[in-house]
Order: C-alpha cells, then structure tokens, then sequence
C-alpha cells in the first residue's frame, strides 16, 4: 500500500474544520489500514504556512504549521489548501501566492478546499479548468478569475485540480481522495468512524432537497419534511400528508409550498431522487430493490 504525505497550507484567519475536516479521514483511513490491513498508514499530514509556527484560525484556536511555503525540500504527494472568510485579502499578499504557486509545481496532486479555491486562482492553478467553491464566495471568484470554469453548484471537483464546496465538503473531497487511491472499503469505513450520514458525490448540489427545506420555520413542515426524508417508501400523497397534518389539502398544499418553495409532490419526488442516490452509491442492491426502498411505483418510473 503506497504511503502518500499531504501539506495542508494553512495562515492567519483559516477555517479550522476546512483543516481537521480533511486531516481526520486521512487519520481514520491510517486507522482502517493499520486495523485492517495490518500495514503501515498510508498517510502522513503536515501544516504548511508561509513561515513555520502558530497560526490563528478564524474561530481563535491556533494551530502549529511545521513547514514553510519556502521549504524547497518539501514535495507533498497531495497538495491541499484550505480556505477562509479571509482568502480574498491572502490572495494578494504576492509573496504567499508566489510561493503557493512554486510549492504546487512541486507537489503531486493539488487541491482546495472551500475557498482556498480562491489561493490557486490566484496563483493561475485553476485557469482553464472547472472548479467550485464555497457559495458565498463563488461570485467572487468568478469575477475576479475569468478564466475559471467555475461550478459553484457542485460538492467537489477534480479537473486536474481538486476543489470542494465550503467547508465539510472537504471531508466528501477527502473521502473521494481516499477511495481513489485505496479503494471504497477503507473510504467507507474512514466516513462511518467519522460519523458521516452520507459521502456525498462530486455532483452532487451544495444545497440538497433536505437542506433546502430546512429553511421552513413551521413545526409541522419540519416534521412532516422529516418523515419524508426517513420513510421514501411511505404513502406520501397529499392526501396522506395532509391528514399527518390535520389539514385539509388545499391548506396543506398551500402551506407547504409557501415553507419550501416547491409543491409537496415534487418535492417527493426529489426527496425519495435523493435516497436513491444515495442507496446507488453506497449499496449493491439491484435498482428494481432501489426503487422499491424509496417509494417507486415500480423500475421503469424510477428510471424515468
């Protein structure tokens, strides 16, 4: 099992879970191979900042970063720079970006997470390529590097480069890191240890079907969207969600649209899309059982 180092480059104002996020699938997958496969970890992970030392993160903790952008001796296999409220203002500090630039020439593979899209914009790593970043940000990337193909609706991309939308999604960006390199039993088990509902695809959308509900402030949407997230096999007409609610179905159209922005059956719809998803990709179940498990008629309307 072929052992990679990985340099997170980290400075003043980072985001501490863009950092651990990522480092704790690395430290599981560590785990999974010592555990299971009786070899060595096959990750090493260092801190690297412009100058080793303390750095502060932007919730106050500091961390310790032991190598230097400048160390010409160091040549990570993964190259990972993590983002920030504060990229903007790093970005044009001409010395770090310069010798981000350098380091990443002589890493193997390169990557951000959240924004430190931002960081290898800047340093012209991602001209020409597809990436996304954290949304809040995504505007601002676009406007500032043109010549970034920028999907800021996706959980992560890998054109070249790697990128991942805002913060957890480095651990999806991490996860999918792992599973390349050693296969998709040591990144399913770094995800179980890490407590993570789902690995999320790279394609998938920043904002999910559940996600996006969860803005509704009513207690019995809340409810109802999430027995609809637990129970895609139910009958979850209208009409049955409607008498859950002790509402007529005209009000309870009415409300639910209102609270999430969708009607009740689409929303269906792209809740039990969702599941399927997920049971896809983390399951061997035929899609005919797919189906079944998540309320479809039958394979053929699923498919559809």
């Amino acid at each position: 099992m072929r052992s990679r180092t990985v340099g997170i480059v980290v400075f003043d104002g980072v985001q501490g879970l863009d950092v651990f996020g990522p480092a704790d699938v690395f430290y599981f997958a560590n785990h999974y191979a010592q555990r299971v496969a009786a070899t060595a970890p096959p990750y090493t992970v260092e801190l690297v900042a412009q100058r080793p030392g303390p750095v502060t993160t932007a919730s106050g903790p500091a961390l310790v970063a032991t190598r230097s952008l400048e160390d010409l001796d160091l040549r990570p296999d993964v190259l990972l720079v993590a983002g920030g409220l504060d990229t903007p203002q790093v970005a044009t500090d001409d010395s770090f970006v310069d010798a981000l630039r350098a380091l990443a020439r002589r890493s193997g593979e390169v990557g951000a997470i959240c924004t430190g899209a931002v960081l290898l914009a800047a340093a012209g790593l991602l001209d020409g390529r597809r990436a996304t970043t954290h949304w809040a940000l995504a505007e601002d990337l676009s406007r500032g590097y043109p010549d970034v193909r920028l999907d800021p609706d996706r959980i992560f991309v890998f054109d070249g480069v790697w990128t991942s939308a805002g913060v957890t999604a480095g651990v999806d960006l991490a996860l999918q890191m792992v599973r390349t390199h050693h296969g998709a039993e040591m990144a399913v088990d770094a995800a179980r240890h890490l407590v993570v509902y789902l690995q999320r695809a790279g394609g998938q959308q920043q904002f999910s079907t559940h996600l996006a509900a969860q803005v509704s402030t009513n207690d019995v949407v809340a409810e109802l969207t999430a027995h609809i997230a637990d129970h895609p096999d139910d009958d979850l007409s209208v009409t049955a969600l409607a008498g859950r609610a002790h509402m007529s179905e005209r009000s309870f159209h009415r409300l639910f649209t209102a609270e999430v922005g969708m009607s009740p059956g689409r929303y269906v719809v792209r809740a039990r899309v969702d599941a399927a998803r997920a049971r896809l990709e983390n399951t061997r179940d035929p899609v005919s059982a797919v189906a079944r498990q998540c309320g479809f008629a039958n394979q053929e309307t699923f498919l559809r």
